[in-house]
C-alpha cells in the first residue's frame, strides 16, 4: 500500500479527474481532488517531519576498563513548531560492548538500538543506555538515523542526524606486577639510570655549527635549511631511568593466522608492566609492531613520565590487532627513533624470531638492560633460534592464564589514569542523505 501511494499519488488523481470529466461525473472529480489534496499534504508533512530535528549524546566517560560500564544519555530534539506524529530513532552501538537495552544485529561489528515515539512542537526526549566493556578495543557509537513520515504512514523519509560519532576505548586487563610472578619491588633487577657522560639522542636542547667529526644523523636539516649552513643538534645528557615495553604481536613463527589467547596474554602483560613502571615514576615508552586504528603507522610512544603517558600507552595497547607492520627487531633498531641511552627494555613475546634475539643481544651489549617475558607455553623452536645471551627469560604464560580466567582482580579504580569523563557530543541538525 505504501509503495502504491508513493508511485501513484499524482497519477491516480489525474486519471480519476480525467475519467470524471469525460463521464460528466462530478463526484469522481471531487474525490480525485480530495485524494490529491491529502496526498500533497502528507507529502509536504513528510518532507518537513525531520527538518530541524537534531540528536546528541552525553557520555560520563570515553575511557573504561574491562568490566566497567559507561552510562550514555541519548537525546532527540524537535526544534520547530510542527509535530512529528511518529519518529523512529536508530542508534548504532558496537557489538563488542554489551548494552542493557534490547538491540538487534546491524551489520559487522554493530548492534542497533531502536526507539519509536512522537515529538510535539519544540519537544525533546531522552533515553538512557549503558554499555559494558567485555573486551579491550576501540569502539564507535553512531551514526544516529531517524525515520519519520506522515500521519498515515503513506510516505516516509530517512536521514542521518549528523553529529560526531563517539569512540570509547576499553583498556586491556591490567594486573599488579607481583601477580605475574615478578618481584613487585625489583621485577627486572636493578634498573639502570641514564649516564650523564652519554648524550641522549631523544632529548634535543638546541643546535650548533656542524663539525667534521659529527655523524650525519646528528645534522638538523630543518635548521640547516633555515640558516643556509650545516647545523648539528645538541643533545642533553642522559640522566633519567627509562623503561621501554616492546610487544611482539605475532603468535606463530610462520603466518598461520593468530592465536587470540596468546595475543591477549601479551597485551595484558605489556599493559601490566607499563602500569607498574608508571606507578614507580619511571619514564615509560612503548613499541609494538602493529598499527594505530585507521592509520598505517607503527605503534610507538616515546619514553616519558607525564601525567597522560600511561593513558596513551594503554590506549595504544587497546588498539592492538593481529595485523603487524613489520618485524619488532627492525623497530627496535630504527635509527630514526633511537632508544634512550641505558634504558631498560622489556620484551613481551609469544615467539622469538632469530632476528629479534640477535637484536636483543646487540642492545644488551650496548648497555641496555633487557628482559623477556614469554607468554607461550611450548619452548621456542630451536631451529634458527639464537640464544639470548645473559638476558633473563621470564615465563608468565601459566600465571596469565590464571589471571585472565578470573583468578585475580583487574586494576581499574586504583589506576593513575586521567579519566576523560563527561564528554558531551555537540548537537547538530539533521542532514538528509
Amino acid at each position: 500500500m505504501r509503495l502504491l501511494m508513493t508511485e501513484s499519488w499524482i497519477t491516480a488523481p489525474i486519471a480519476l479527474t480525467a475519467i470524471g470529466i469525460a463521464a460528466n461525473f462530478m463526484p469522481l472529480v471531487v474525490i480525485a481532488s480530495l485524494i490529491f489534496g491529502l496526498s500533497l499534504a502528507a507529502r509536504i508533512w513528510t518532507r518537513l517531519s525531520l527538518e530541524r530535528v537534531s540528536a546528541g549524546r552525553i557520555l560520563e566517560s570515553t575511557r573504561i576498563f574491562i568490566g566497567e560500564s559507561v552510562p550514555i544519555e541519548l537525546t532527540v530534539h524537535n526544534n520547530k513548531n510542527l509535530p512529528a506524529p511518529w519518529i523512529e530513532i536508530r542508534e548504532t552501538l558496537p557489538s563488542g560492548m554489551v548494552s542493557d537495552k534490547k538491540t538487534s544485529p546491524g551489520g559487522p561489528g554493530k548492534r542497533i538500538l531502536r526507539r519509536t515515539t512522537s515529538l510535539s512542537p519544540n519537544e525533546h526526549i531522552r533515553w538512557d543506555v549503558s554499555l559494558t566493556g567485555e573486551e579491550r578495543g576501540f569502539f564507535r557509537i553512531g551514526p544516529t538515523v531517524a525515520k519519520s513520515g506522515d500521519l498515515f504512514g503513506f510516505f516516509q523519509r530517512e536521514t542521518v542526524l549528523e553529529h560526531t560519532n563517539t569512540n570509547i576505548v576499553v583498556y586491556p586487563a591490567v594486573y599488579e606486577i607481583g601477580q605475574l610472578g615478578l618481584d613487585s619491588s625489583r621485577p627486572f633487577g636493578d634498573l639502570r639510570g641514564g649516564n650523564p657522560i652519554f648524550e641522549d639522542p631523544v632529548l634535543v636542547s638546541g643546535v650548533r655549527e656542524y663539525l667534521p667529526s659529527d655523524n650525519l644523523r646528528r645534522i638538523d636539516w630543518q635548521a640547516t635549511a633555515r640558516s643556509g649552513e650545516l647545523k648539528s643538534r645538541i643533545y642533553e645528557p642522559s640522566r633519567s631511568q627509562a623503561l621501554i615495553v616492546a610487544l611482539n604481536i605475532p603468535t606463530f613463527r610462520q603466518w598461520q593466522g593468530s592465536d587470540r589467547v596468546l595475543l591477549e596474554r601479551g597485551v595484558s602483560a605489556a599493559a601490566s608492566v607499563a602500569y607498574w613502571a608508571s606507578s614507580t615514576k619511571l619514564a615509560i615508552g612503548l613499541i609494538a609492531n602493529g598499527a594505530f586504528p585507521e592509520a598505517d603507522r607503527t605503534i610507538r610512544i616515546g619514553a616519558g613520565n607525564g601525567p597522560e603517558q600511561i593513558s596513551q600507552i594503554l590506549e595504544a595497547l587497546a588498539a592492538v590487532q593481529n595485523f603487524t607492520t613489520g618485524e619488532l627487531a627492525t623497530e627496535l633498531e630504527n635509527p630514526r627513533h633511537p632508544l634512550p641511552i641505558g634504558s631498560t627494555i622489556v620484551v613481551v613475546a609469544a615467539v622469538m624470531p632469530p632476528a629479534l634475539s640477535l637484536t636483543l643481544n646487540k642492545l644488551r651489549k650496548k648497555g641496555h638492560l633487557v628482559n623477556v617475558l614469554r607468554t607461550s607455553l611450548p619452548d621456542w623452536d630451536p631451529e634458527g633460534f639464537e640464544t639470548l645471551e645473559n638476558i633473563p627469560l621470564i615465563e608468565v604464560a601459566d600465571r596469565m592464564d590464571i589471571l585472565m580466567s578470573g583468578g585475580a582482580e583487574i586494576i581499574n579504580q586504583a589506576s593513575p589514569i586521567d579519566d576523560l569523563s563527561g564528554q558531551t557530543v555537540h548537537i547538530s541538525e539533521s542532514n538528509e542523505e
